[in-house]
């Protein structure tokens, strides 16, 4: 294997783990918005429920 190919795989090498990387942390970061954005939803269901529900009494 000559030098240019051995230096192309190992920036293959490097991109592969830097996409994953960065699809790992994309994941994360979405996952720990959609729990700020399920207790926001429960939230306004609650006060939607509280006010229909006193406008119902």
């Amino acid at each position: 294997m000559s030098a240019l190919a051995a230096w192309l795989f190992v920036a293959l090498a490097v991109a592969l783990v830097l996409a994953v990387v960065l699809v790992v942390r994309a994941a994360w970061v979405l996952l720990r918005k959609l729990g700020g954005l399920s207790r926001e939803m429960n939230a306004l269901r609650d006060d939607l429920d509280e006010t229909v529900g006193s406008r119902l009494k």
